[in-house]
């Protein structure tokens, strides 16, 4: 199997399993690129989230474009970037449809609260997985506990990217 065609078969999986939105995918991508391929290390695999995250658009797409890049140059990239997105866009079609027919069904409310459920397990494991990587000491963890407080503190509406950025000039000052 060549390596095109191993790439869209994982992102494809990666797209079919990540219900739930970017951060759902990092532990898949985790899976499907560094434990079972093993195409990246760890700290490849953090620093490409961590890249994936700073670019506009979905962590998903942008992680599979890099990856797939890095491993087959453009046709690489595009394998594994329609390969993410083609399951999303099959599921859209067919639930659609089928949420249509069954608009006021109590059962698919059930299964959507538990699918619900299972996605923040998905999203606290992303959290533990790539915490794990990048807070290594004591100052690490002090900047990722004060960006977070400044992030939840209830009534203030301060943006993310200038959190990431006081976080990265904090950095500067400290290591």
């Amino acid at each position: 199997m060549n390596t095109l065609w191993r790439l869209f078969v994982s992102f494809a999986l990666v797209g079919v399993g990540a219900y739930g939105g970017g951060l759902v995918a990092v532990p898949l991508i985790q899976h499907e690129l560094v434990d079972h391929r093993q195409w990246l290390s760890v700290a490849e695999m953090s620093k490409i989230i961590a890249i994936a995250q700073m670019t506009p658009g979905p962590v998903s797409i942008n992680a599979a474009t890099f990856v797939g890049y890095r491993l087959s140059g453009i046709a690489g990239a595009v394998a594994a970037t329609v390969a993410v997105v083609l399951p999303s866009i099959i599921i859209l079609i067919v639930v659609s449809h089928i949420l249509d027919l069954t608009r006021k069904n109590a059962h698919l409310w059930r299964i959507r609260q538990g699918l619900q459920g299972g996605v923040l397990s998905l999203l606290l494991f992303a959290v533990w997985s790539y915490g794990r990587g990048v807070i290594s000491d004591w100052p690490s963890f002090a900047i990722a506990a004060g960006a977070f407080i400044l992030l939840v503190i209830p009534g203030h509406k301060i943006h993310p990217v200038l959190v990431i950025v006081a976080a990265g000039l904090v950095g500067l000052l400290v290591f």
